[in-house]
C-alpha cells in the first residue's frame, strides 16, 4: 500500500536534514569525533573542530583576515540530527565555552541531560581557549610591595604593561580592535550556519549573557530561547559601586553582623597609617615586607564578593584586622600583587569596546565617592582604555536595552554585586516574555545544575510551560 503523502514528505525532510548536518560537519575544520562517559554511565558523542570566521567584518561583506574558533558539539550516540541546538556562551570575558561543555560531557548527570532537547554546542570565543589566535598573556604588572596599594600608585605600571602587551600583539598582525562583542555575536551566527542549525537556544552566563543579548539584537531570527545566568545587559559592563554596598548590607542582615562596621574601621585605620607586615612571597618563597593600604583591602574584598567560599571568610578576616592582626590579608595582598597581570588582551578589548553610556559612567563616578569600596570593583579594567587604543567603541546604539519577544529565563543571585538583581530587572523590562528567578543567598558564582530547585525551573522553562517571576531560597552562607 502506498504511504500517505504526509509520511513521504516527513521522510524526505528527515533525509534532507541528515544530509545537511553531514554537509555542515564537513565544513568543520580538523573535525574529530570521540565519546565521553559521565560518572553515572551516560555516554555522549563528542565532536570537536574549528570554524573559520572573518577577523574583522567590513561593510558590504568585506573582511580582513581570519580567526579559527574552537567548537565542541555533544550529542547522544545514535540520536538523529536536529535543526536546533543549545549553545553555551561562557563568561569572563575570556572563559572557555569548550571547557564548560566538556565538563557537562564528563560530569553531567541524567537529570541535567534531560534538560536538553537537542545537541549542546560550546564555543571558545575569539581570543580564548583553543581558538586561534589565543590572546592570553603572562605579562605581569610588577606591583611594588614596599608601598601601600592605590590607584595612583599602581596605574602607571598597569598602563605601561598593557601598552607594551598591546603593541606586541599588534606586531604579530593581530587587529585587537576586532575583539569586540559585535564581532563575537556574528561569530555565533557563523557557527550556527557551519553546524547546520536553524534555531538556537542560547545559554549565557555573566559576560556570556551580554554576548547572548547582542546576538539576539543582531540575529533575532535564529534565536529560539534565552537562558541568562548572572545577567549582564548591554550597558552593564562597568559595575555600580552602590551594588557592592547593597550586598554587604545583605550579608550583615544574614549573619555577618559586624562586617560593615569592621570594614569601615579597618579602611579608616589603613588610610591613616598603612600596615607593614612580614610575609612569605609566594613567587620566590622569600620573606618580604608588604605595606598594606586601604585600597589593597578594598580591591581584594571586591573580588572576593563573587565567590561564596571567600564571602564566608570575610567576617573573620575583618574581625582580625579590626583587632590589629593583618597577617592573613597581607599574605593575600602579596599573592594578588605578585600575580596581577593582563591575563588576556581579549578580555580588555571586549570590556572596553562595550564600555558604558555617559550617564552610567557619571553614575559610577558619583557612587564611587561614597561607596564602601570606592570603585575597586571596576579596577583596573575601567582605567586602562588609553593603553589599548585604538578600541572600537560600540556606541550607545549597541548599549540600548534589547527588545524582543523571545522566551527568556533570567537567574540572578541576590548576593551578587557584579551582575545584581537590578540588572535582571532592567533586562526583563524590554523582554515581555522574560521570567526572573532570584536566587536568595547566591553570589556571582553558583552551581547552575547543582540545585534540584534550579533544575526544576530550567526544566519548566525549556518545556515551554508557563512561569512567573519567583524567588528560590538556597542554603545560607555559613560564615567562619
Amino acid at each position: 500500500m502506498r504511504e500517505p503523502t504526509s509520511v513521504r514528505i516527513a521522510a524526505v525532510a528527515a533525509v534532507l536534514l541528515t544530509l545537511n548536518a553531514h554537509m555542515a560537519l564537513a565544513q568543520l575544520r580538523e573535525a574529530t569525533t570521540s565519546t565521553a562517559t559521565a560518572p553515572d554511565g551516560q555516554v555522549i558523542e563528542v565532536t570537536t573542530g574549528f570554524v573559520r570566521v572573518p577577523e574583522l567584518r567590513g561593510q558590504h561583506g568585506t573582511s580582513s583576515g581570519t580567526i579559527d574558533l574552537a567548537v565542541v558539539r555533544l550529542r547522544r550516540p545514535g540520536a538523529a540530527a536536529r535543526s536546533s541546538a543549545h549553545v553555551i556562551l561562557a563568561g569572563g570575558p575570556g572563559d572557555s565555552g569548550v571547557n564548560v561543555v566538556m565538563g557537562l560531557a564528563r560530569q553531567g548527570s541524567a537529570a541535567v541531560w534531560q534538560l536538553f532537547d537537542g545537541d549542546v554546542v560550546g564555543i571558545d570565543q575569539r581570543g580564548t581557549g583553543r581558538s586561534r589566535p589565543n590572546l592570553e598573556t603572562q605579562a605581569r604588572f610588577d606591583l611594588p610591595l614596599d608601598r601601600p596599594g592605590s590607584v595612583l600608585e599602581w596605574l602607571p605600571n598597569i598602563i605601561q604593561t598593557s601598552r607594551t602587551t598591546a603593541a606586541e600583539f599588534r606586531a604579530r598582525g593581530i587587529r585587537l580592535e576586532a575583539y569586540n562583542t559585535r564581532e563575537s555575536a556574528d561569530d555565533v551566527a557563523d557557527v550556527r550556519r557551519t553546524l547546520g542549525y536553524e534555531r538556537l537556544t542560547l545559554w549565557g552566563r555573566s559576560y556570556g549573557s551580554h554576548l547572548a543579548l547582542a546576538t539576539v539584537a543582531r540575529h533575532p531570527q535564529m534565536v529560539d530561547r534565552l537562558v541568562l545566568v548572572s545577567p549582564e545587559g548591554p550597558n552593564h559592563t562597568w559595575k555600580l559601586p552602590s551594588q557592592v554596598d547593597v550586598v554587604i548590607r545583605r550579608l550583615v542582615a544574614r549573619g555577618a553582623t559586624d562586617l560593615e562596621a569592621h570594614i569601615r574601621q579597618v579602611l579608616t585605620r589603613l588610610a591613616a597609617e598603612p600596615a607593614k607586615v612580614q610575609v612569605r612571597n609566594p613567587q620566590d618563597g622569600m620573606e618580604a615586607t608588604v605595606v598594606l593600604g586601604a585600597f589593597d583591602v578594598q580591591w581584594i574584598t571586591a573580588q572576593a564578593l563573587g565567590d561564596p567560599r571567600l564571602v564566608a571568610t570575610l567576617p573573620a578576616a575583618f574581625r582580625e584586622m579590626a583587632e590589629g592582626r593583618f597577617d592573613r590579608m597581607a599574605q593575600i595582598a602579596v599573592a594578588r600583587r605578585s600575580r596581577a597581570g593582563v591575563e588576556s588582551a581579549m578580555k580588555h578589548m571586549m570590556d572596553l569596546s562595550s564600555g558604558a553610556s555617559v550617564p552610567r559612567q557619571r553614575q559610577i563616578e558619583s557612587e564611587a565617592r561614597d561607596a564602601l569600596l570606592g570603585n575597586a570593583i571596576n579596577f583596573p579594567g575601567m582605567f586602562v582604555a588609553d593603553a589599548w587604543a585604538p578600541v572600537t567603541d560600540l556606541g550607545d546604539e549597541f548599549r540600548r536595552p534589547v527588545t524582543s519577544g523571545i522566551r527568556t529565563l533570567i537567574l540572578v543571585g541576590d548576593l551578587d554585586p557584579r551582575t545584581p538583581v537590578v540588572n535582571a530587572r532592567e533586562i526583563a523590562a524590554t523582554l515581555p516574555a522574560a521570567t526572573v528567578v532570584v536566587l536568595e543567598n547566591a553570589t556571582h558564582q553558583f552551581d547552575l545544575f547543582g540545585s534540584p530547585q534550579i533544575l526544576t525551573r530550567l526544566a519548566t522553562f525549556l518545556r515551554g510551560d508557563a512561569m512567573a517571576d519567583d524567588t528560590l531560597v538556597l542554603p545560607a552562607i555559613t560564615f567562619r
